[in-house]
Formats: C-alpha cells, sequence, structure tokens
C-alpha cells in the first residue's frame, strides 16, 4: 500500500474552498482518513458515495453534513456534477471557540446522523456563513484575528445546533443527565481510546462510580461504555490496516495494545476475522 494514513488536520485556523470538480476530491478517494479537524460540508449538487464513523452514507444536493473532531471518513464515489462547499476548522481552533461546549445538547445526534438535508431557505443561510468565510481569506488581518472567525464561527454553530434540535426527521433527544452522562463519556472515549482502554479511567474522570457509569451508558443507548470504546477502537484499526503499510505490530501499539495476540484475539471477537485476514480482503462497496 502506497499511502501512510495520519490524522487529518490543517496547519492554519481554518480553510474554506468551493469543489466544482471530481479531479479535486479524486486523491482522496478509497482512502481512510482519521479526522482531527472540524469538516462541514454543504453539498448544492451531485452526491458523494462515502462512510462516516464505518456508517455507509449517500451525500445529496441540500444535505449539510457536520465530521467532528476525531472521526473517520471514507470517500468511495464522487459523482461528475459534483459541487459543494467545505470549511475546515483546525483541532486548535476547534478547541479554541470549544465547538464541544457549544453543540453539547445535541452532540450525539450529530455523531449519529452527520447528514442532515434543509430546505433552499436554510441552505442560503448557510451559503452565506461560506461566503463570509471567503471574504475573510481576502483580508489577511481578518484571518490572523481569531475573534472575529470566531464569532462568525459561533454563530453558525449555533445556527447548526438549532437546525438539529428542530428536525422533525430526527429522533427527539432530550438533554436529561443521563444524556448529558453519555456525551460526556463519548467525547473523552474519543480523545483517550488510544491511551486508555478501562473503563474505570473514564468512571473517575467524570466523577462517577464504575457501576453507576455503566449502567447509564446502558440505559441510554443500549450499549456498555467497553462496546463503545471497542467500536472505537475497530473504527481505527480498520482504517489503518486498510489505508497504510503500518505493521500490525504497530497498529496494535498505537491504538494501546501492549500485547500483539490479544490485539489479534480483540480484533477477531469484534470483525470476525483476523487484522491480517482483514488488511488482504477486498472491499466490495
Amino acid at each position: 500500500m502506497e499511502t501512510q494514513i495520519s490524522w487529518y488536520d490543517i496547519p492554519t485556523d481554518f480553510m474554506v474552498e468551493r469543489c466544482t470538480s471530481v479531479s479535486q476530491l479524486r486523491k482522496y478517494i478509497n482512502s481512510p482518513y482519521k479526522v482531527k479537524a472540524g469538516i462541514f460540508i454543504f453539498c448544492m449538487d451531485g452526491y458523494i458515495q462515502t462512510a462516516i464513523n464505518a456508517s455507509e452514507c449517500t451525500i445529496k444536493p441540500l444535505d449539510m453534513v457536520t465530521i467532528l473532531p476525531n472521526s473517520f471518513i471514507q470517500l468511495h464515489e464522487v459523482s461528475p456534477d459534483i459541487q459543494l462547499y467545505f470549511a475546515i476548522f483546525s483541532s486548535n481552533f476547534m478547541e479554541h471557540i470549544n465547538f464541544i461546549k457549544t453543540s453539547k445538547n445535541c452532540l450525539p445526534l450529530i455523531y449519529k446522523h452527520p447528514i442532515i438535508s434543509v430546505s433552499q431557505k436554510t441552505a442560503s443561510l448557510f451559503r452565506n456563513f461560506y461566503d463570509i468565510l471567503f471574504h475573510s481569506i481576502k483580508y489577511p488581518n481578518l484571518v490572523n484575528n481569531k475573534e472575529i472567525i470566531k464569532s462568525v464561527f459561533t454563530i453558525f454553530a449555533q445556527s447548526l445546533v438549532e437546525l438539529y434540535t428542530k428536525n422533525e426527521n430526527l429522533e427527539e433527544y432530550e438533554l436529561t443527565r443521563n444524556n448529558e452522562i453519555y456525551q460526556d463519556f463519548l467525547y473523552l472515549a474519543m480523545t483517550y481510546y488510544t491511551t486508555r482502554h478501562d473503563v474505570t479511567f473514564y468512571a473517575d474522570q467524570l466523577g462517577l462510580t464504575l457501576s453507576y457509569l455503566s449502567t447509564t451508558i446502558k440505559k441510554t443507548v443500549g450499549k456498555t461504555p467497553s462496546e463503545i470504546i471497542a467500536q472505537i477502537i475497530i473504527s481505527d484499526a480498520k482504517s489503518q490496516l486498510k489505508g497504510s503499510d503500518s505493521g500490525i505490530k504497530e497498529i496494535a501499539i498505537d491504538l494501546g495494545f501492549n500485547n500483539l495476540s490479544f490485539f489479534n484475539k480483540f480484533f477477531r471477537q469484534h470483525v470476525g476475522m483476523s487484522p491480517l485476514e482483514y488488511r488482504g480482503k477486498s472491499y466490495t462497496y
């Protein structure tokens, strides 16, 4: 395999582009990426067959796509008539404006439904957001002023949250104490999964007992904390196995496994085959 995949981030606070040709995205097709930045895409025409956090989906016209930091994405197919806007904000900028806090009330919904369709009227509002960023790039004094960009992004983030909370096609999501605990746990798990696999660590970080955390997460989303951590680890492992030439032992260590045989057993338990078998298996969409 020729391509070495690593976390995708950007060295500047933000970048914004308009894609009007499949050639602009061709180099990203069939290469899995682990995304550290925050990516916001608005599709105007065409379609993209993709996988976001291991879920297969299609991006189509008037779709707003929110790819949260620490997510996994892979493009399978891009139509020749594709037209879209995309804005990318660096991990440092996302931390600076604390997007997690801004979107906290609907973070699990965004993670579960990264693609949401909007009306023509709402689409014009999001296009205005991208246009403002385009104008900001033209003036260096604005690009370097985080407070101005922060204000623009805050308005956009609030509009995005409102879009999710008022969308009747998504299941109702109430910010109860249980949901709040799940949100906090999910954020921690996406941050520390490469170093901490033990649920006790997350319980301690949240100031909860292990039993209470496990019961709450199970009741809220139907999965145990261990199952959620395992799902994140497996998504990353699959991404590295298919998208890099790293050795399996190296991948195991990168994901926090000091014992290769234990990693092989863990992977087989969740995928049904060994990491080596998975790497050699042809992908069919």
